[in-house]
């Protein structure tokens, strides 16, 4: 049997992304805005996964964190991608992980062998909070982000990382934790 995953690091949402998530929702562009309950940083996309091999990942995840204490790493500014002109994600910026790329690209590396294809652009950790479904609007959407740009969107703290399993469903996603890896 397999599932749909990917490793994240889990946010708590603080009153400022909230309300970011808010504005962006109520603007009235073609957007699909995360639920900021469920809101996340992406360290690797694995898609559908077998249950079989689910050991295996952790087991690469563990080694990947097995040196890293938990840290905290700032919220800070707002940004698309590909551009603020040709926007199909908005994000939240991470200006220092710490040493959440360096989980990443361990994890990476790690799960290679066991098939997964290795990431061909660098690591930019963020967070994703509305995704674009058209272009319609989005000159809305650049006052916002205009609005918010530079805002401290306050400090996380990283303890763990988790392997998730995806649900998609009429309402959006559901996710689970199939297993979390805690830091030192």
């Amino acid at each position: 049997m397999s599932f749909r995953s990917f490793i994240s690091v889990d946010i708590e949402a603080g009153q400022s992304l909230r309300e970011l998530c808010k504005e962006l929702k109520d603007c009235g562009a073609a957007l699909k805005v995360v639920n900021p309950d469920i809101i996340h940083i992406t360290l690797k996309f694995l898609g559908d996964v077998e249950e079989s091999a689910v050991d295996d990942i952790c087991g690469v995840i563990k080694e990947s964190a097995n040196d890293v204490s938990r840290f905290e790493m700032k919220l800070q500014d707002i940004g698309a991608f590909p551009s603020k002109n040709r926007i199909r994600v908005v994000w939240v910026g991470i200006p220092n992980p710490g040493p959440l790329k360096l989980i990443a690209e361990r994890i990476d590396m790690g799960l290679s062998p066991l098939g997964f294809e290795m990431e061909k652009r660098e690591f930019k950790p963020h967070l994703t909070v509305a995704r674009a479904r058209s272009p319609n609007g989005m000159n809305r959407v650049q006052e916002i982000m205009e609005r918010w740009k530079n805002t401290d969107f306050g400090n996380q703290m990283v303890d763990r990382i988790r392997l998730k399993k995806s649900v998609l469903g009429p309402r959006g996603p559901t996710y689970y934790t199939i297993e979390e890896v805690e830091l030192l």
